[in-house]
């Protein structure tokens, strides 16, 4: 089922009914991301801009009601839409409006309302649907709802954003959002998920089509393997006896752009939404191995990317590892070896923890064909997602988050979640990372402002990993704990 798409819009604060859970336990009905972490303002390159809407701004004068009037004077006749082409702008029986949207201060707060960014207008601050938030600077930049600061003085888009429009005076929101989850796919049944795909399994991970993916964690050679929703299992044999770790598909990190909701006539140009990314779809892995396990280790063990028209060597090896040990996070000497935390940059970079060591961060640079060693954690890492085009998250022994710029290499810790991180997986909808733990618990949490909430249990050691079709799935290591793959609904608007 195909979900309705709203343009023109931006997020932080976005509120709407959401997704029941399948279980007794409750689920979050909406979510709330208000970016005023000072850690993620960005460089200080200079003064700050002055607040849109100010005395300084002199295209608009700010009004209680919200939508605000060019000086253009149409008592003669005159066209008061010639230069009505800013992204908050609208022709209305040709006079300019200048929406709320990249104005500060909030122009409807003199009504008690807020600035709705999906129409622009001022809405009562319990509406349906509605998004709203706070700006916060990024060097020259301010970014309000559905964006983010890149920590170097640009705004980029966050969910449910696609994109990012800008005013002049440097206020930025998010455009080509949505209010509702687009499910556009169906994953495999259950079923299909429980059958011989699954056995001995390690990691589950779904791509943008519901196409599953796995690894396995069994004595002698292991298996990568594909089930297509239509139920179609291929597999691809790996080096020897390795143990197999981790699984990866390259995803998007925000909405597709969908159907925009039309804008009144004369509504102002907005840029272009994003063009597709490269290499989405594709699959990488970890091989791991324990120091007492007798695993064959030469190649060595590391991370391997799938090349599946290569009938020779389908798994190429991108980046070696040494072997490490580890108590965590599952407990077990075979599961808690070798790299972990393989999760892919949206630029089609691979990075990978504990590759030289416990606790350092490796990259492996498709494109460039380089490897490298960008950053040292104090403890092993344990788990690592993407956020945006410059942030991953990275997880370490212990439960310390930490969201990093691989941009500027520079790590800041969010949240310390009291017990190891066995998985954190990204939500492109809601901008929201389901996390896993080592005591069954799952959490949701909000990684530009460290806020986590009870979400669900598991019924044993394992990992999750949102679906497209709007469930967060369970997976065990099936060597540990005989589980069955299992889910819940996640919530489908916000």
């Amino acid at each position: 089922m195909r979900r309705g798409w709203l343009g023109v819009v931006a997020a932080v604060s976005f509120a709407c009914g959401g997704g029941g859970s399948s279980d007794s336990q409750s689920t979050p009905t909406s979510a709330t991301v208000t970016v005023t972490d000072g850690s993620t303002g960005g460089n200080s390159t200079g003064d700050e801009p002055d607040p849109p809407g100010s005395t300084t701004d002199a295209a608009a004068t700010t009004s209680s009601a919200g939508p605000t009037t060019s000086g253009a004077d149409t008592s003669s006749g005159g066209d008061g839409c010639t230069f009505c082409d800013g992204p908050n702008q609208r022709c209305v029986e040709g006079v300019c409006e200048t929406t709320c949207q990249g104005q500060l201060p909030d122009p409807c707060a003199a009504s008690g309302q807020v600035c709705d960014h999906v129409t622009g207008e001022c809405a009562d601050a319990d509406a349906a649907c509605l998004l709203s938030g706070e700006y916060t600077p990024c060097g020259g930049q301010l970014c309000g709802p559905g964006s983010v600061c890149d920590d170097q003085g640009e705004c980029l888009p966050y969910p449910p954003c696609a994109g990012v429009a800008c005013s002049d005076d440097g206020a930025c929101w998010g455009t080509f959002c949505s209010c509702e989850r687009s499910i556009d796919c169906e994953t495999p049944t259950d079923d299909l998920l429980n059958g011989p795909f699954s056995t001995e399994i390690s990691d589950l991970e779904f791509a943008d089509d519901c196409t599953a993916w796995m690894v396995t964690l069994r004595s002698g050679t292991d298996f990568l393997r594909r089930l297509t929703p239509d139920g179609e299992v291929t597999e691809w044999a790996g080096v020897s006896n390795l143990n197999m770790g981790e699984v990866a598909v390259l995803k998007t990190l925000t909405p597709p752009p969908g159907a925009a909701v039309p804008l009144p006539l004369g509504a102002g140009i907005l840029p272009p939404p994003p063009e597709p990314v490269k290499g989405i779809g594709e699959v990488a892995l970890t091989y791991i191995c324990c120091s007492t396990c007798g695993c064959f280790t030469d190649p060595p063990q590391g991370v391997a990317r799938l090349v599946e028209e290569d009938m020779v060597e389908p798994l190429p090896l991108v980046i070696p590892a040494v072997v490490t040990d580890s108590t965590g996070p599952f407990g077990s000497s075979g599961a808690d070896a070798g790299p972990f935390g393989l999760t892919w940059g949206i630029d089609r970079v691979l990075y990978v923890g504990n590759a030289e060591g416990n606790g350092n961060l490796h990259t492996a640079d498709l494109e460039m064909e380089t490897q490298q060693q960008i950053s040292m954690f104090e403890n092993r890492v344990t788990a690592a997602a993407p956020l945006t085009e410059v942030h991953i998250m990275v997880a370490t022994l212990g439960g310390q988050v930490f969201r990093y710029n691989v941009a500027t290499a520079t790590a800041t810790e969010v949240v310390n979640l009291g017990d190891d991180v066995t998985n954190m997986s990204f939500d492109a909808f809601s901008g929201l990372l389901y996390v896993s733990l080592r005591n069954f618990d799952v959490v949701t949490l909000e990684p530009f402002t460290g806020v986590s909430a009870p979400f669900q249990m598991m019924p044993a050691r394992g990992r999750v990993t949102v679906s497209p079709n709007g469930r967060l799935y369970y997976s065990p290591i099936g060597v540990l704990d005989a589980q069955p793959i299992s889910s819940w609904d996640v919530p489908d608007a916000l």
